[in-house]
């Protein structure tokens, strides 16, 4: 009774390090965060536009229309103005055009104005 109390003790023991170690390891695994930003050799050429936007009523549209703009891919940065019924874009032109950000907005229930260069 004494000896398989015992071995059973050990296989437990052996199955929590098995566990625990396993456990690390595929924590190490995924530390890092993947790059999604554009390559270093694109930061340089970025634009900056304003688009005026109109349908946007509260703060869920304001969110609705950033989420929509920052998920495309080539967008840099988003500011959203619910205020000004305005989105502020730094995107980088060799990956996405002006109009391609604008049928998002409007294929988002919004519609998208004219887009205006701005400053950077």
């Amino acid at each position: 009774m004494m000896t398989s109390m015992k071995s059973l003790i050990m296989k437990l023991s052996f199955s929590f390090a098995l566990i625990i170690s396993l456990a690390f390891v595929s924590c190490a695994q995924n530390n890092s965060k993947q790059d999604t930003s554009a390559p270093k050799s694109q930061t340089a050429n970025t634009e900056k536009i304003k688009i005026p936007i109109d349908g946007m009523v509260c703060s869920a549209c304001q969110s609705s229309v950033r989420k929509t703009i920052k998920s495309l891919n080539g967008v840099k940065e988003v500011e959203v103005s619910l205020e000004n019924r305005n989105a502020i874009i730094v995107f980088y032109p060799n990956l996405i055009k002006t109009e391609e950000i604008q049928q998002a907005v409007n294929k988002g229930g919004f519609t998208a104005g004219k887009p205006q260069q701005v400053k950077q």
